[in-house]
């Protein structure tokens, strides 16, 4: 059927209807990918109506377009959605018992990882999350990162959280329990939160019960928006998830599917793109005073020529020392680590600016080009403009 149209149609501009929320950063950087896509390969006609995320997503009964790319979040708009002709690319991570459609979505499980990660290379030694956990997708995502969690020894506290407005009386109910909760767990510890809006509330909490953050609690958001995170204090670390090559992979797997393309039946899974690190994770929860200020020195100097022995003579330790209590309180060697550091850095700038790679070569400390793609491409299995394309959708 969609063959059909599409043919009808081909003197014709494409019809696209684009089914996502305008009020959050991951909503408009999917549209953002989406019109990248349409304005190389197209044009479309690209039709988009401003919607909050809990706003209805609706066509007109008589919409009879070529595709459609949704955030398909409930089986009102499932059943609307599966009665159509038109070619359809899901972006969700909800599974809705009875439907299916092609997706293209974040890989929840690189998520997982990359947040245990993020407090790993902290030092931290307990866990929690925060997140509606009576929703099957983000009961998945804290199974995930307690997965990543467990596999080195150590547990997961959870607190099942219902996002509610702050005026309200379930939210001071909730709001009381979630200070208990907070204020029994052991500490320091680590939480990763389901997204912005759970973030945003711990740490407001935290700060009326007088928790030290990110000392006493750090906290990781699931997602990443630049403007609320500014909001919160000290400022919120997020994981920057993908939305701009999702929409834009979503873009090119719908143009094959309404052109008749083969395209296999799985879920494409996009991996996030690094953790934008802010005041509220930006701490070193190690309890070794000489490994502390070796790690300290180290992030001071990482993206400078810096060598192993360098950052012994800092502290100092003996090299066979400070390997050793590394890989104790890290996981890693100190040399493993300054590489972490470095790649990370290049990944961030890679993905959020047009800095030349000779540029971007000198600020992370490989100091050539040439050595930096040797080993980005060693780490990521892509070199750094593949990677460049592919996180700015172009």
């Amino acid at each position: 059927m969609a063959k059909k149209k599409f043919n009808q149609r081909r003197t014709q501009l494409p019809r696209v209807a684009v089914l996502v929320d305008t009020s959050t950063q991951w909503g408009r950087q999917i549209i953002r990918g989406v019109t990248s896509y349409a304005q190389q390969n197209g044009p479309w006609h690209l039709q988009v109506e401003p919607r909050g995320r809990d706003d209805r997503m609706q066509l007109p009964r008589d919409w009879d377009g070529d595709g459609i790319i949704a955030r398909v979040a409930n089986t009102t708009l499932a059943k609307d959605l599966s009665e159509r002709s038109a070619a359809i690319i899901n972006i969700s991570g909800i599974n809705l018992s009875g439907y299916h459609f092609r997706r293209v979505m974040t890989d929840y499980d690189a998520v997982a990882s990359l947040a245990a990660e993020h407090f790993r290379s902290r030092g931290f030694q307990r866990f929690a999350y925060v997140g509606p956990l009576k929703v099957s997708y983000v009961k998945s995502h804290a199974d995930a990162f307690e997965q990543r969690i467990v596999a080195d020894g150590d547990q997961l506290q959870r607190f099942n959280y219902a996002f509610e407005s702050m005026s309200s009386e379930r939210w001071q109910v909730q709001r009381r329990k979630l200070s208990r909760w907070l204020a029994n767990l052991e500490k320091p510890i680590a939480i990763f939160c389901w997204g912005t809006a759970a973030s945003c509330q711990l740490l407001d909490i935290c700060r009326l019960d007088s928790i030290i953050v990110p000392d006493e609690v750090a906290v990781l958001a699931g997602d990443n928006d630049d403007v609320i995170s500014a909001t919160t204090v000290p400022p919120m670390s997020a994981i920057l998830n993908p939305a701009l090559q999702i929409g834009f992979h979503a873009a090119q797997r719908l143009d094959r599917m309404m052109k008749n393309v083969r395209d296999e039946d799985d879920d494409e899974l996009i991996p996030p793109i690094e953790v934008v690190t802010r005041g509220s994770t930006d701490v070193l929860a190690i309890e070794d005073d000489e490994l502390l200020r070796a790690v300290r020195y180290m992030r001071e100097h990482a993206f400078s020529p810096l060598t192993v022995k360098e950052v012994a003579d800092s502290v100092p330790l003996t090299r066979r020392s400070l390997e050793r209590k590394f890989r104790e309180w890290v996981g890693r060697s100190p040399l493993a680590e300054i590489h972490r550091l470095r790649i990370a850095r290049v990944k961030e700038l890679l993905a959020t600016t047009d800095m030349p790679m000779s540029r971007i070569s000198l600020a992370t400390g490989f100091g050539t080009p040439e050595y930096m793609a040797t080993a980005f491409k060693k780490e990521m299995n892509m070199t750094p403009l593949r990677y460049r394309s592919m996180t700015r959708a172009r």
